[in-house]
């Protein structure tokens, strides 16, 4: 069972990490630790459900532990991933055209995992996540042109969330053991998985973006007519340590199984 186990965790970690090894696998009891790493984009794309006019440009974890329950517990009790940082830039897509794809939410080109949900998937969906620290950074490319050749361009939009913690609970969003959350999903056609969201902290500022005054024609700064430069002096802070918590559910359709391989 721990062999079986083993292998589950790193399905999951092939589907979520770039260029991830067998080699950097190493499991010291019951505790994996990873660091440094780099997240599949287009994985956090379709998992979160990002809009399609957004792009993951980067997404990096600091340190990474992750802690199995013992074999005896494995149906009930669940693995715990704890994350110091976790590092993500946003950035509007430049190739996308909204008046072509008017229904598109969300993007197509994740990697697919596999066709159907195996034990790897039940594993990872059943997972605790804690976040110490998530820094978002989103940038777009709206600009605009004003007379004499100067581009405004704006602000970037820095969000930080401290402790997050995503954890499985029943229908009623009620923290239960594992066993327990899945007994909703008994005698059902679909497999349903509900998580419960919480932070301690978000905040959002606005920054100033790199190129947010730019004469694409002479490359200097403009003045405005007055004679005052155009500057954007630090950044702005407009939501401050806001606590919260969300509801996510999902659902998997049972002719969707299939086996570890």
């Amino acid at each position: 069972m721990e062999s079986i186990l083993g292998r589950a965790l790193e399905y999951t970690l092939k589907y979520w990490l770039k260029s991830f090894t067998r080699d950097q696998f190493k499991l010291q009891g019951h505790t994996v630790h990873l660091s440094n790493l780099d997240i599949d984009g287009d994985a956090l794309h379709s998992s979160v459900g990002l809009p399609a006019a957004l792009n993951v440009a980067s997404a990096k974890v600091g340190k990474l532990e992750i802690t199995l329950p013992s074999v005896s517990y494995v149906q009930t009790e669940p693995i715990i991933v704890q994350i110091d940082r976790l590092d993500l830039v946003l950035e509007e897509n430049s190739d996308f055209d909204a008046s072509s794809n008017p229904n598109s939410s969300t993007s197509s080109s994740a990697p697919a995992k596999g066709s159907g949900y195996g034990f790897a998937d039940k594993i990872a969906d059943g997972m605790t996540i804690n976040i110490h620290t998530v820094n978002l950074l989103l940038e777009t490319r709206g600009s605009s042109r004003r007379q004499g050749g100067a581009t405004w361009a704006p602000p970037m939009a820095s969000m930080t969330i401290r402790n997050l913690m995503l954890y499985t609970t029943n229908e009623n969003w009620q923290v239960v053991n594992l066993k327990e959350a899945r007994e909703f999903s008994s005698n059902k056609k679909h497999i349903y998985v509900f998580k419960k969201l919480e932070w301690q902290s978000l905040s959002i500022d606005l920054l100033p973006h790199p190129d947010m005054f730019t004469d694409v024609e002479e490359g200097s700064n403009l003045r405005d007519d007055d004679g005052a430069k155009r500057v954007f002096f630090g950044g702005e802070r407009f939501i401050e340590g806001i606590s919260g918590e969300a509801y996510v559910g999902c659902m998997i359709t049972r002719s969707q199984f299939r086996e570890l391989n």
